[in-house]
């Protein structure tokens, strides 16, 4: 029961995400945003149930080969979240960032990092078997791998970054969609080459 309760509540965050995107930014920017976060989730998961020093998915309703639907849903949505929110903090409290290039994803990547907190700790992921980390994991900050919010940060600042980079190209508005979607099989790549490194030098320092 709790697999589905967490796969329908993820589903319906991302889709109020989606209408927020349709009401108030450009229809392709919202295509490419939330197609290109559900093809980084999915594929990335995949690639991820093949790395035994990282989490698996023990028990979900959906699957697209082995990663859960849901977590397709829950990187756009987190991504979207962050990245909107993470904007309107520059605007308010540090506008001269919003013309750096890393300006925003930097923001966001810092937000991402902390909403990782509240949802392997406080929401329960551990508890509820989300997904499971093996017992080589270390365990920090209660139940949650010091890796933990270094991933979600990373992940965040590389597809802002890419979709922002993506979305400015001097072309039309679809084929910079499309170009953006078929990017985030490269920042996949990226992401994992992060979070071996970094897991890899926290196994040094403990």
């Amino acid at each position: 029961m709790y697999a589905e309760i967490v796969t329908l509540t993820v589903m319906l965050g991302c889709l109020l995400c989606i209408i927020h995107s349709w009401l108030y930014r450009s229809h392709w920017e919202t295509v490419a945003f939330f197609v290109g976060g559900f093809v980084f989730g999915i594929v990335r998961e995949n690639l991820v149930a093949l790395m035994p020093q990282l989490y698996t998915y023990p028990d979900h309703p959906f699957y697209i080969g082995a990663a859960p639907l849901m977590m397709g849903f829950g990187w756009s949505a987190s991504f979207y979240a962050c990245w909107i929110i993470s904007g309107r903090m520059v605007e308010a409290f540090a506008p001269s960032l919003s013309e750096r290039w890393w300006g925003v994803p930097l923001i966001s990547a810092i937000n991402s990092g902390l909403l990782s907190i509240p949802v392997e700790v406080a929401a329960g992921a551990s508890q509820t078997q989300w997904w499971i980390w093996p017992a080589s994991a270390m365990k920090v900050l209660w139940e949650m791998p010091a890796i933990v919010p270094y991933g979600w940060a990373g992940a965040a600042f590389l597809f802002i970054v890419f979709f922002q980079t993506a979305m400015r190209r001097e072309n039309t508005p679809r084929k910079n969609a499309l170009t953006f979607i078929v990017t985030t099989l490269i920042i996949i790549i990226i992401h994992l080459v992060y979070l071996i490194t970094i897991r890899t030098i926290i196994v040094i320092l403990t």
